[in-house]
C-alpha cells in the first residue's frame, strides 16, 4: 500500500472510531432527538468519504472486500 493510501485508510479508521464513540450508549430515540449528534455524525461520514475518494485505484482493486 502506498504511503499516502496508508495515511488515508488510517484517517478513515480513526474517524470511524470517533463516530462509534459518538453513538455509543445512545438509543435510536436519543439519536433522533439530538440535532448536534446527527450533524456531527454526518460530518464524520463526510470526512471518511473524502479520505476514501483519495485512496488510489490499485489499493481499491487490491481490497475488493471493502465497499
Amino acid at each position: 500500500m502506498p504511503k499516502d493510501d496508508a495515511i488515508y485508510v488510517g484517517h478513515m479508521l480513526d474517524t470511524a472510531r470517533q463516530a462509534m464513540d459518538l453513538l455509543r450508549g445512545l438509543s435510536r430515540e436519543e439519536y433522533d432527538r439530538n440535532d448536534s449528534v446527527r450533524i456531527a455524525l454526518a460530518h464524520l461520514v463526510q470526512v471518511i468519504g473524502e479520505a476514501a475518494s483519495r485512496v488510489s485505484e490499485p489499493t481499491r482493486l487490491a481490497h475488493p472486500e471493502v465497499p
